[in-house]
């Protein structure tokens, strides 16, 4: 049985609640911790139900950019596939400035590079932050109360044509 967008939300929100102190300790990382949450959502949302169809870094895009989940790949029909794009803020200066326009750019990605062929699939652009200051681009929801000071933003979306 496939998973919804609301699924896949209410997943991220209850591992975050469950792991902030794990992301807490993996942002300070140098280089971040977006591949490290790309792979721990992945390998979660496995965990729960090895039936799902998840996939990491699939050239959903025009040229060789990857989405960074694909869920429900395999489906026939487009409206169930959800395509993700994950954005994280480290807790630096650079970080917290360019936060907003490296989520607006996936915004971007998915609206004007995505192949014919995942023309249809739901699309949700979800960024993960320690800083409840942090600004958040426009259109976006914002989950503020799931661990401490690490929340979440998002936007959902379906490219039709």
């Amino acid at each position: 049985m496939p998973i919804t967008v609301q699924q896949f939300r209410d997943f991220v929100f209850a591992w975050v609640r469950d792991n902030g102190e794990r992301a807490r300790r993996v942002q300070l990382l140098e280089w971040g911790w977006e591949w490290w949450l790309q792979a721990e959502l992945a390998g979660n949302l496995l965990a729960q139900d090895s039936t799902l169809d998840v996939r990491r870094e699939q050239l959903v895009f025009d040229g060789k950019q990857r989405s960074d989940l694909l869920l429900n790949g395999s489906s026939t029909v487009p409206g169930e596939r959800i395509i993700v794009e994950l954005k994280t803020l480290r807790a630096t200066e650079y970080q917290k400035a360019a936060f907003v326009k490296e989520i607006e750019a996936d915004v971007s990605k998915l609206w004007n590079h995505l192949k014919a062929t995942h023309r249809g699939a739901q699309l949700i652009v979800m960024g993960f932050y320690f800083d409840a200051n942090a600004p958040i681009p426009g259109g976006f929801q914002r989950k503020e109360d799931l661990h401490r000071d690490l929340a979440v933003c998002w936007r959902d979306m379906v490219v039709l044509d």
